[in-house]
């Protein structure tokens, strides 16, 4: 790995410190956005334990720099899984 410098305005630097792994996610940016190193899994059924429904998810990037498998519920309530 090789550091590089960026500038942040007060409120993308707010957005940054809320994230786990800010680096991770500038580096899977800059890949994306040239169609190299995509994270892609495939949808999952998961388990609402608050309802009992099951719902298809779909893997999803997370605000945090972070992906889980993310899906909307019957019940309403957004259902996130993340991997360990």
């Amino acid at each position: 790995m090789r550091n590089k410098m960026i500038t942040l305005c007060p409120t993308s630097y707010e957005l940054a410190q809320k994230m786990t792994n800010f680096s991770s996610w500038v580096r899977r940016q800059l890949l994306e956005q040239r169609g190299i190193g995509t994270i892609t899994r495939p949808d999952r059924e998961l388990l609402h334990e608050e309802c009992g429904n099951f719902s298809m998810a779909k893997w999803k990037p997370l605000i945090d720099g972070s992906f889980a498998w993310v899906a909307d519920c019957e019940c309403g309530s957004l259902v996130t899984w993340r991997e360990r």
